[in-house]
């Protein structure tokens, strides 16, 4: 076909309609509520209530000179509120950092005021006694194995005696020191650009915290073991250690936190740092809404922990008593301990509820098959050869290589190889770690692979399997952050190296992609990822189920099956912004895989077929909204998928051909097939055997690797 007779051909065909982004209270309120972050919308509320409160009754509270003390003042508990983060996130908790913060102050001003070291020594010795008790901690509930809230007990009262023992000998003597010193005097009391020093000092904290838990692996492993100590240690990391070093850093921090308050206070009292432990946790809890394992927001914890500190500050401004703060500060510990609990208790019910977004969808008429329609047709597939029976599990997809070795993913993860020519010899190729779908060599006859909820892999050889890509640009339409690539589903290499693939739905995984038919919106998006420079780009978005994907014989246009609405689309690869037009519509099953053939047309396979109860469903979303809240699941209406097939269409998109198994035939669900040298293999995602069938017309030397990158001669 010319490039005349090429446009002429597209320009006849209808265009899809353009599917706009969705945006319903649903779908926002359940964007909202898988979102991690919603929970850090609590402290900000609860501190912006405050803070609003505070400007309608104080006036000045919030100038510049204020703000500064303030600012002062709160640093080196806020340190140790990040402190707490650290052993809180790991599953464990430390009520010895009050006694260990006045011990650390204790060991600063002696040996700054008594012993006459430098601050440069001071310093160092300061964190290292505040990690010793981290030490002492991480030892009994890492390595013994102790229980965190009886062993960081026992250190709270022991540290606390030698504390009283030695505050008792030298307090006074420190208090009457007149020794100065300019580095001490800065870090106390002084300011860089009107910023306090410990102020800058707690951001640095703050940031590094922040960077560690994003970004590292020491940061990873601590939320591992927070979230799931059983799971972390399968995964090979080393919980003792890990525990240890989480306590020793917690320790630093509350050293280097008493070493702000000693250069400031220059003196300390036998009540230093009694209830500090209650106050931090307070803010603590207030800031991750509870007391949650598993979690490293810093930036939500210093929010709780300000709430905390300004509501305790405006109370002794106002001339309320110790005893009356400390009740409030226990009252709303309570109070945010039960609402996270209902929280917690009704999330997932509520996002249950409002998940499920059906709309609307009018189906197309179905194509007038005649003799080729199913009830008509002979069962072609009724006496295909079956391979590997028993020993493949899902083989979603099938593909062969140029000396006619047979490749097909399973459901166990696993991609297997059938050896040419009999294919009776079956041995496991490589194993992907998760679900393997659509398969295609490229010009290297390396093998690509979409693996369900991982993203596009590739394999040079026998095990040896590289990751090409996980992700695109997030949608900035999107609450939810859509960057990952969630279903992973057929894909397809172009002339030029470019590798075009489907993420089936965003909103579901392989396990309940079925409720993306219920809801019949477009959830999916077809991807591009160029190898040249390792860019993975969003093509099209807000697709109905992008399934099979392939590129036409000529190179030059792009197929892809939308499975729900019954529909094949085709783009121009050299015009992909002018989005797609339907190459084939109406049909009367579910198409999944498309490929090559070796007459110029192309197979498509059918998962299932489509009755008129169904698309008369798709037409009320309320129906089938209450369906999936009344109905159990195994009885909801559905696609029959115990039925299906493969279609023959010509270059133009007309269906020439139809090849059906019988009813109670083994083909059952047929997800892929291939052509090669005169026969067609077959796949399905809940088959455990491969088909394969004669083509008595087909062109026994063709072979989809050879169509694709021809051998040079």
């Amino acid at each position: 076909m010319s490039s005349g007779e090429d446009s002429k051909f597209l320009s006849s065909l209808h265009k899809v309609p353009k599917q706009r982004s969705v945006f319903s209270y649903r779908r926002i309120t359940s964007d909202l509520l898988n979102r991690n972050w919603i929970e850090g919308a609590i402290p900000f509320i609860t501190f912006f209530l405050l803070t609003t409160v505070i400007l309608m009754t104080t006036d000045g509270y919030f100038a510049p000179s204020n703000l500064t003390t303030l600012a002062q003042y709160s640093s080196d508990a806020a340190i140790v509120t990040i402190a707490m983060l650290l052993v809180v996130a790991i599953g464990g908790i430390d009520l010895s950092v009050g006694s260990s913060f006045a011990l650390s102050a204790f060991v600063a001003l002696y040996l700054f005021h008594i012993a006459g070291l430098p601050v440069y020594l001071v310093f160092p010795l300061t964190l290292a006694c505040g990690a010793l008790v981290g030490l002492v901690n991480g030892f009994l509930t890492g390595v013994l194995g102790c229980g965190a809230l009886l062993a960081t007990l026992g250190t709270m009262i022991t540290v606390r005696g030698i504390f009283v023992i030695a505050s008792q000998e030298y307090l006074v003597e420190i208090s009457s020191s007149a020794r100065f010193d300019e580095t001490w005097e800065y870090i106390g009391y002084e300011s860089f650009m009107g910023v306090p020093v410990s102020f800058l000092v707690l951001a640095v904290v703050a940031v590094a915290i922040f960077l560690m838990f994003k970004y590292t692996r020491f940061g990873w492993h601590i939320l591992a073991v927070g979230g799931n100590r059983k799971a972390a240690r399968h995964a090979g990391i080393p919980l003792k250690r890990v525990i240890l070093l989480s306590y020793v850093l917690g320790g630093t921090l509350v050293g280097l936190a008493a070493f702000l308050f000693a250069a400031r206070q220059n003196s300390a009292g036998s009540d230093t740092g009694v209830g500090l432990e209650f106050f931090v946790l307070t803010g603590l809890i207030l800031g991750l809404g509870g007391f949650t394992p598993g979690r490293g927001s810093v930036f939500s914890t210093l929010l709780g922990f300000a709430t905390i500190f300004i509501l305790g500050n405006v109370l002794i401004n106002a001339g309320f008593r110790g005893d009356f703060i400390n009740g409030v500060m226990g009252l709303i510990l309570i109070t945010v301990l039960a609402i996270d609990m209902k929280y917690r208790k009704e999330r997932h019910r509520i996002l249950a509820r409002a998940y499920l977004d059906p709309k609307p969808m009018k189906m197309d008429p179905v194509l007038e098959m005649g003799k080729m329609a199913p009830e008509f047709g002979s069962a072609k597939l009724g006496g295909a050869t079956l391979l590997g029976v028993g020993e493949v599990d899902g083989p979603e997809d099938v593909i062969l290589d140029r000396a006619g070795n047979l490749y097909c993913g399973t459901r166990d993860g696993r991609i297997m190889k059938l050896f040419a020519p009999d294919h009776t010899r079956v041995e496991t190729y490589v194993k992907t770690g998760g679900r393997p779908l659509g398969l295609a060599f490229d010009a290297e006859e390396r093998l690509v692979v979409c693996v369900a909820g991982m993203g596009l892999y590739r394999i040079a050889g026998p095990g040896q399997i590289e990751r090409l890509t996980s992700q695109t640009k997030r949608s900035w339409t999107s609450i939810e952050d859509d960057r990952q690539i969630r279903m992973a589903d057929d894909l397809d290499i172009a002339p030029d190296g470019r590798i075009y693939f489907t993420d089936a739905t965003k909103r579901y995984e392989m396990e309940t992609w079925g409720l993306d038919l219920l809801e019949g919106r477009g959830n999916g998006r077809l991807l591009c990822y160029n190898p040249a420079d390792g860019t993975t780009k969003t093509i099209c978005d807000n697709m109905v189920f992008p399934n099979g994907v392939c590129v036409t014989h000529d190179g030059k246009h792009l197929l892809v099956a939308s499975t729900w609405t019954c529909a094949i689309l085709i783009f121009d690869l050299a015009r992909m912004q002018d989005g797609p037009r339907y190459f084939l519509r109406g049909l009367p099953g579910y198409p999944d895989n498309i490929n090559r053939a070796s007459d110029g047309g192309y197979w498509i396979a059918l998962a299932g077929m489509r009755s008129p109860v169904i698309d008369l469903a798709m037409e009320d979303p309320g129906f089938r909204m209450r369906m999936a809240k009344r109905v159990p699941p195994t009885n909801w209406l559905f696609g029959n998928l115990n039925i299906g097939g493969v279609l023959k269409s010509d270059r133009n998109g007309t269906i020439v051909d139809a090849y059906w198994d019988k009813p109670d035939g083994p083909l059952y669900m047929i997800t892929s097939m291939r052509e090669h040298h005169g026969s067609l293999f077959l796949g399905g995602v809940t088959n455990n055997k491969i088909g394969r069938i004669d083509l008595d017309e087909a062109d026994k030397s063709w072979n989809g690797p050879d169509s694709y990158w021809p051998r040079e001669t």
